[in-house]
Parts: C-alpha cells; sequence; structure tokens
C-alpha cells in the first residue's frame, strides 16, 4: 500500500517555503507578522509534515508480508533518490565557487552534519539552512527502526514520551546556559515537532474517524489556535526567554499537528480553496528545491538592476527561484523520482 496523496498539504507546504524565504528576504514586516513568518515556524511545519508522511508510510509497510529488512532498504532507497542527488549537485556547486569559503567546511555539508557544525561555530556557516535537512537525516536514522520494531501498542508511549524527550532536553540546557544554538539545532531540539507529526500519523492510521471529530471541533481548533497565537505574543518579550528557547516551536508544532490532521480531511470554504489552487499546490510540490535554492537567488542577481522598493524585490527574487526550482522538477528531481516506484 502506498501513501495515498493529501493535496492540501502541498498547499501547506507552500506556507511553510513561503515563510523562510519572507525571514531571509527582508521585507517591510511588523514584529508580530514577522514572528509568524518567520523561518522557524516553516521549518517546524516542514518537520510535522515530514513527521506525519514518514511515520504513516512507516506504519503502512509494517502491515505488509515483506520482512522487516525489507522495509528499512525501501525506505532508505526512497528517500535517498527523494534527498540526496539535488542535495549533493547544490554542495557540489557551492564547492565549485567555493561560496561563502563552503571548502573549508565542505565534510560537514557532505556527511549532512552541518548542523552541529554551526552548533560547534556558534555561526550559521556557509549555507546555514541546510541545517534543518541535516537534522531530517539524523532522524531518518533512527526513527524507522523505532516505527518497524516497537510493538504497535506501546507506539504511542514512545511517541508521546519522545515529545516530552525534547522538552526535557531544552529545559535542562535552558537552565544551564547552553547557547540558543544547540536547542534550535540540536536534532533532540526539534524532535518534538517531528514526533508531533508522528503521533498524528498514528492517529490517522490507528484511529482515523475518532481524529476526524477531534481536527473538526471548533473547540480544538480555538485551543491550539489560541495557545500558538499567546506563544508568538509572549515570544517578543525579553520577560519570557524561557518561551522562546523552549516552548515556541512545541506550541507551533500543536497548531501544525491540527493544521495537517484538518487537510488530511480537507478543508472546505476558502481555506479549501486556497489549498486546492493549483499554484500553490505547484508550488508546494517543488517547495525542496526552493528551499535549497533560495538564499543564494540574490547573491546571483547582486549585479543586475532590479527593483529599488524592497517588497517589490522580493518578488523578483520569487519568480527567478520559482523558475530554477521548476527546472530542477522537471529536468532532474522528476526523472530520478520515477525509480522510486520499483520500491513501493
Amino acid at each position: 500500500m502506498t501513501i495515498r496523496k493529501f493535496d492540501q498539504i502541498d498547499g501547506l507546504r507552500f506556507f511553510a517555503v513561503f515563510a523562510v524565504v519572507c525571514a531571509h528576504w527582508p521585507t517591510s514586516q511588523r514584529d508580530f507578522f514577522s514572528s509568524i513568518t518567520s523561518a522557524s515556524r516553516g521549518v517546524d511545519l516542514f518537520f510535522v509534515i515530514s513527521g506525519f508522511l514518514i511515520t504513516l508510510g512507516l506504519i503502512r509497510s509494517r502491515e505488509k508480508t515483506e520482512t522487516k529488512g525489507t522495509s528499512l532498504y525501501k525506505f532508505y532507497i526512497r528517500r535517498f533518490l527523494r534527498i540526496f542527488p539535488i542535495y549533493y549537485l547544490t554542495v557540489f556547486i557551492l564547492w565549485c565557487f567555493d561560496y561563502n569559503h563552503i571548502s573549508d567546511s565542505i565534510w560537514w555539508y557532505l556527511l549532512y552534519l552541518s548542523n552541529f557544525h554551526s552548533i560547534r561555530i556558534q555561526d550559521w556557516g556557509a549555507a546555514g539552512h541546510f541545517w534543518s535537512l541535516s537534522v531530517e537525516e539524523q532522524f531518518y536514522l533512527v526513527w524507522p527502526f523505532i516505527i518497524l520494531f516497537v510493538p504497535t501498542r506501546r507506539l504511542p508511549v514512545v511517541i508521546i514520551a519522545s515529545v516530552f524527550l525534547s522538552l526535557a532536553v531544552k529545559t535542562y540546557w535552558f537552565i544551564t546556559g547552553v547557547p540558543f544554538w544547540s536547542a534550535y539545532m540540536n536534532p533532540l531540539g526539534a524532535l518534538d515537532t517531528l514526533a508531533l507529526g508522528a503521533l498524528l500519523a498514528y492517529l490517522y492510521h490507528f484511529h482515523e474517524e475518532q481524529l476526524r471529530k477531534i481536527v473538526y471541533n471548533f473547540w480544538v481548533a480555538a485551543a491550539v489556535t489560541a495557545q500558538m497565537v499567546l506563544c508568538v505574543y509572549l515570544i517578543n518579550s525579553p520577560h519570557y526567554n524561557f518561551i522562546h528557547h523552549i516552548g515556541i516551536r512545541t506550541s507551533f508544532g500543536l497548531f501544525s499537528m491540527w493544521l495537517i490532521g484538518r487537510a488530511t480531511f480537507g478543508f472546505e470554504g476558502v481555506t479549501g480553496y486556497v489549498l486546492d489552487s493549483r499554484p500553490l499546490r505547484y508550488v508546494g510540490r517543488i517547495s525542496y528545491a526552493i528551499y535549497l535554492f533560495h538564499p543564494f537567488v540574490p547573491v546571483l542577481l547582486a549585479r543586475f538592476k532590479y527593483p529599488e522598493n524592497q517588497d517589490l524585490r522580493v518578488v523578483f527574487y520569487a519568480v527567478v527561484t520559482v523558475g530554477m526550482a521548476s527546472v530542477s522538477w522537471y529536468l532532474f528531481e522528476s526523472r530520478i523520482l520515477k525509480l522510486k516506484e520499483r520500491f513501493e
């Protein structure tokens, strides 16, 4: 069995990558709007989506007659085909031009350890946004074994424990004064969002009707939205640094969990119309390449005459980035992805 295509999740990916590029391409945003559309929130949404889809696929693979070893083999081959080719091509091009002196730290990027490199130097490094890709790869090294080998009845306990483990570790780091870089880029610091996506996958697979009732409940929607808005408000206050270090990722993860859960059954009305729109879903589909390329576009266009207005300049960047990602998708990624069909 293959994972059913959740079309509206591609629409959510659009908003995730939109948040990232808004943060990396400065616009005339107000502080509150900037908090909502920060790169962190976009990455958190990507993490929850990833945790949901990866875990759902692994849970479904348990029901096949094939061995766990075969399931692991197919999982890693499919992940390799989706992630590695365009990533390593990008790293190779950056290395050829020695972008930001990336050759000095090339092995961190080749081994998907750039998050630990940033933690070590307390800086973003040559290609700082690659940190989240490293976190996901580190997650993939461990999570399939948990989902495939832990008894089904104990899976929810292990998944929920993973959320609390992440919170506990971040609390310890905050109390002991560990730099924010560790809490932000360490895989344990991001585990709560990935595990919340995994919990959603468990509920969707084993308790679909109960989940439907939960995500359609008005009071549940109001509660997760209210707690997220409160955290966004408090994060701007210097008196609530612990929210910034500990709670905001989990808070937004809970909101993302509800959002994705609702999208799996399909939003209706205006929200459904927006998430189902072909342009948004298309951008969401190619969002991986957009995420990879977007910080380099302003550098490539630095010598060209682009609009002086800051917001119009961002639109110019966006058009070029989507164009580059489209070329990558049609000429490179989609052709490689056809090989995934052999490992269903």
